[in-house]
């Protein structure tokens, strides 16, 4: 089924509202009210995030074809250890660019540039390697630019990390 295009537009605008806040939301309890209501978008969405709303640049067929060469009984572990390890970046460099922790951002950038550039999202992974270069400069006002989108651009991967659906054949 697919959502009428107001619909969507109006979810599209829910995305990037909620891109713009999780930087701020800090705990917790708050992460956990902001997953429900991620997962409530997708589910009112009936259809992945929009990528319009977030990612630049993104190549579909990376993700694609690291789940084919995962196989079909992988699939779905590949894909819970990925929304894993990109949240846990995302809180380790959320928190980093908070406490001006430099070593954290260059670590988290590290993950980043990795887990981004697997699964296709370009334009993540050219911020992730900015991040990097500040990091290693210690540059506050580039750290201050580059980190609502960079923020923005993760949170929509995590959902649409989220929202795949593994190959049929696999364990889900």
């Amino acid at each position: 089924m697919t959502p009428p295009s107001g619909k969507l537009e109006a979810l599209s605008g829910l995305y990037q509202a909620v891109a713009a806040v999780r930087p701020f939301l800090t705990t917790s309890d708050e992460q956990a009210a902001l997953q429900l209501i991620e997962e409530t978008m997708v589910r009112l969405a009936d259809s992945p995030p929009p990528l319009a709303s977030g990612l630049k640049q993104f190549d579909a067929t990376r993700l694609h074809h690291l789940l084919q060469i995962t196989g079909p009984e992988l699939a779905a572990e590949l894909l819970a250890r990925l929304t894993e390890d990109l949240t846990t970046t995302e809180a380790k460099l959320a928190k980093g660019a908070g406490d001006l922790d430099w070593k954290a951002l260059r670590e988290g950038s590290h993950v980043l540039i990795s887990l981004s550039g697997s699964v296709g999202a370009i334009s993540l992974q050219e911020m992730a390697e900015s991040l990097n270069a500040i990091a290693h400069a210690r540059d506050h006002g580039a750290l201050d630019r580059l980190m609502p989108p960079l923020a923005g651009e993760l949170a929509v991967l995590i959902r649409l990390i989220r929202s795949t659906k593994p190959p049929e054949g696999s364990a889900a």
